[in-house]
């Protein structure tokens, strides 16, 4: 059965400039320009996604998505906000709040479509499709695991523990049969073979078998060419190998414009919007915090790591800010320490406290 939206938006050409391409996609749309209507509509059509202007006459997207949340006949839709960029700092959005996402105009149909789908999974869609790390007890606190098809950012400081996640994450998907590209610009291969081997996540079997490609960037000398360089070797690995991991972005971007950065995570949710899922590293100092923000937008999943004092101990944190598609609840935060031998291993808070 077809998967059905509600559209409330009071501009005519930007109703029409969504509709469109989603009944082209085969969804059913079901359309008004009023609030109030909006709800009723909610209750009526129980439709699976909700795509909310923000700027309605009669009552805010804000004040819509809230009555959504706040009713047991809407309160499982899902919800998708449209607004400028200029009103990202009154949107209620992420766990525990109304909105599962927004939409920022301008966009196109692929930026539309790539929001869109993540929100429609459903528990009747296909299993197994997830990105695990192999670790339960982490996929159970990333939402049962991030679902194939993502773009995935993780973020964080220096010595966060950054790349430590985005190996749990890859030999995760290894063991589940997933083919995989690495394009690492903070290990060689044997280093990273070495490094793995000494957290027990060993991968020479995957690279002997041909499963996993692990390609060393150094793209620090190219300047602002370095982000689309990167990509059109991604694009050069979309057919063999079903997720792609940059760990880590940071090195590639200083000599680079904002609009160039954007352009490259517009490029790898197409890459998504074609199969393939892209987990990218990046070092939180690295980039402006407008800028930031609208990556974390663009993304599907956000893992953000710090290194926080608890007691008398230096723990590190992995929040789980937002998983579109998880099957179970996200928005925890993870303590954890890195051990030898045994990897990623989650610390219970009151461990840590005591």
């Amino acid at each position: 059965m077809a998967k059905k939206i509600l559209l409330i938006e009071n501009d005519l050409q930007i109703m029409n400039l969504i509709r469109e391409p989603l009944e082209d996609e085969g969804y059913v749309v079901v359309t008004t320009r009023d609030g109030p209507e909006g709800l009723k509509l909610a209750r009526r059509e129980q439709p699976n996604l909700v795509v909310v202007d923000f700027n309605l006459p009669s009552m805010t997207g804000n004040i819509v998505a809230r009555r959504l949340r706040h009713d047991p006949a809407t309160d499982h839709q899902a919800i998708l906000m449209i607004s400028g960029e200029d009103q990202l700092e009154e949107i209620e959005i992420g766990p525990k709040t109304s909105a599962d996402d927004f939409l920022i105009m301008p966009f196109d149909v692929a930026e539309l479509l790539t929001k869109v789908r993540p929100l429609l999974i459903g528990a009747e869609d296909e299993k197994g499709t997830v990105i695990s790390t192999g670790n339960s007890e982490l996929d159970v606190k990333m939402g049962g695991g991030i679902p194939m098809g993502s773009l995935t950012l993780i973020e964080g400081d220096s010595g966060a523990g950054k790349s430590v996640l985005s190996q749990q994450m890859m030999r995760g998907c290894l063991d589940n049969g997933h083919r995989l590209t690495l394009f690492s610009s903070e290990n060689t291969v044997k280093s990273l073979v070495t490094q793995m081997q000494s957290l027990n996540l060993g991968i020479l079997d995957y690279l002997l078998l041909s499963r996993l490609r692990v390609i060393p960037i150094e793209t620090s000398r190219l300047g602002g060419d370095a982000p689309s360089i990167l990509m059109e070797a991604m694009q050069k690995e979309e057919k063999g190998h079903e997720i792609t991991i940059v760990d880590s972005l940071t090195s590639s971007i200083p000599g680079s414009s904002e609009k160039e950065v954007l352009i490259f995570f517009e490029e790898c949710k197409r890459l998504c919007a074609n199969g393939t899922s892209v987990i990218i590293v990046v070092h939180s100092h690295g980039l402006t915090s407008e800028l930031l923000a609208r990556i974390r937008s663009l993304c599907d999943a956000h893992l953000q790591l710090r290194t926080e004092e608890v007691g008398q101990k230096m723990v590190k944190a992995l929040e789980v800010t937002k998983v579109r598609g998880a099957d179970q609840h996200t928005g925890n935060i993870i303590s954890f320490e890195v051990e030898p031998g045994w990897g990623m291993r989650v610390i219970p808070i009151s461990k840590v406290r005591g």
